[in-house]
């Protein structure tokens, strides 16, 4: 008889089914807490994405600053005034003014091969004295018509500091000095206006 009968008691294969209904409800509520909070932990977290790599700034140096000289026409003196390019930067201190130098150099030697007259200062003949005041009246120098007096006029210079333009005097006898040991001068009556080798003497400028 079954139990809708009034049966007591179950067959043993009702129980038998019965309870391994029972076992089986009871392993799947036990496992479904656990697979549900791991289902709903997975879900929550995501994966984290693959990491790459970030260049870094912290070990780069910092950019170098560069200025860019602007090009001038000209550098500036202390003075404040601009120099023309390739001219010189300073005169010198204790030299002859390069312009005048050579106005008076110039000057002498355009006059090589000219007479020598006794107490001449040209244009067609000189003396020794007579052609270095000639020289110098070119850039507005006076000298006087005698050759000590001339030396006695200079600033006189120290051996080896010699430059062109200076005159060199020896007793008796003035002469313009042209560098490398050379020097213009009306020498006597014979020789005229010629360029000679120095023959020792003291120099002394006036520019």
């Amino acid at each position: 008889m079954n139990a809708e009968s009034g049966s007591p008691a179950l067959s043993i294969f009702e129980q038998e089914t019965l309870l391994t209904a029972y076992e089986r409800a009871d392993r799947a509520y036990r496992e479904r807490p656990a697979f549900t909070a791991q289902s709903q932990r997975d879900a929550a977290v995501p994966p984290a994405p693959p990491a790459t790599a970030q260049p870094s700034t912290a070990s780069k140096p910092p950019a170098k600053k560069t200025t860019t000289a602007k090009p001038t026409s000209g550098d500036t003196l202390s003075s404040g005034k601009v120099r023309k390019s390739g001219s010189p930067s300073t005169q010198p201190t204790t030299g002859a003014s390069p312009s005048a130098a050579s106005t008076v150099v110039n000057f002498a030697l355009a006059q090589v091969g000219k007479r020598y007259v006794y107490a001449r200062s040209g244009p067609d003949a000189y003396d020794c004295s007579g052609l270095v005041l000639a020289a110098y009246a070119q850039v507005g120098i006076k000298l006087p018509h005698q050759s000590e007096q001339i030396a006695a006029r200079g600033r006189q210079v120290p051996s080896g500091q010699w430059q062109p333009g200076d005159v060199i005097h020896t007793s008796g006898h003035v002469a313009i000095y042209l560098g490398n040991g050379k020097m213009v001068e009306a020498a006597n009556p014979s020789s005229g206006v010629r360029v000679a080798p120095v023959r020792g003497g003291t120099a002394y400028r006036f520019l």
